[in-house]
């Protein structure tokens, strides 16, 4: 059976997942409320239509429940990552001592160390936030309009194409970066300042390579995307058959898709990123 990298977020969310599961758990209250939100907000103007404040009045509770929800998460992380980073940062620091490593490469493994943190206290509620929203939107959409919910697969496949052929890619840049950033502390301390001028450049290089990249998706996707506002729009409001509160629903819940759908790539990156810090640190 093979081990378990403890320094990768399976490990860590293994190791500290005592600590995570009330946030976790918040999270998806959370999400599932954000969910609701466009189909409460349609019964609200229905209901308004119609003469009654039932819809309004349901909506108000959704947003204070949101509100209490979101408090109660946020107040708890930062204590709980903020308790899970200094141990992990003490003992990143006694096994480069134990490895006898530079000044340099234990500064920076002491930071990326960080960066695992921050990933799991801010981007993985984030990410599962969007993940159960943009499942939850798509069966709604699927009950509303078959249509647009169709044309919604079809532009998550383009995205799925998209990164899954400059992954590979995405990963190599980011070792050329922390590659890089493990020697900053060595070049400053050397003082050379042709020297620290090149680190600096190649760092920058390095990120701008990066950057061009996810331009370059990004801009694949928002046009997938832009078709399918543009489409929704159309099918919906020229159905007939839709209320004034469903057209509102369902074009809010293309958008929540389109938010999601830009959103997951950013995560992804992120991941790559995050498990090439792994295999360095392991």
């Amino acid at each position: 059976m093979t081990a378990v990298n403890p320094f990768s977020l399976s490990g860590l969310i293994y190791r500290f997942w005592r600590k995570a599961i009330l946030t976790w758990g918040l999270a998806l209250l959370e999400s599932l409320s954000l969910v609701a939100f466009p189909i409460v907000i349609a019964w609200a103007v229905d209901d308004l239509l119609n003469g009654s404040w039932s819809g309004t009045l349901k909506l108000g509770g959704l947003c204070l429940a949101l509100l209490f929800v979101g408090a109660a998460r946020r107040f708890y992380d930062t204590r709980a990552y903020g308790r899970i980073y200094c141990t992990l940062a003490d003992e990143a620091l006694a096994e480069e001592r134990r490895k006898r490593s530079t000044l340099s490469t234990t500064s920076a493994r002491v930071s990326l160390f960080k960066e695992l943190v921050e990933f799991l206290e801010e981007s993985l509620p984030s990410l599962l936030n969007e993940f159960i929203g943009l499942f939850g939107t798509l069966a709604i959409i699927a009950v509303i309009d078959w249509r647009v919910f169709l044309a919604c697969l079809g532009a998550a496949g383009v995205t799925l194409v998209v990164y899954g052929l400059s992954s590979g890619k995405i990963f190599r840049l980011n070792q050329g970066v922390n590659d890089e950033t493990e020697k900053q502390v060595a070049v400053l301390e050397f003082g050379d300042r042709s020297a620290t001028r090149r680190h600096f450049g190649l760092l920058t290089r390095w990120r701008i390579r990066i950057s061009d990249l996810e331009t370059l998706n990004y801009s694949l996707i928002w046009l997938a995307m832009s078709a399918i506002v543009i489409y929704t729009i159309v099918a919906v409001a020229t159905s007939g058959t839709a209320t004034m509160g469903q057209v509102i629903a369902v074009v809010m819940y293309v958008f929540g898709f389109v938010e999601a759908v830009l959103a997951f790539p950013l995560h992804y990156v992120q991941f790559i990123r995050l498990r090439e810090i792994a295999q360095r640190l392991a």
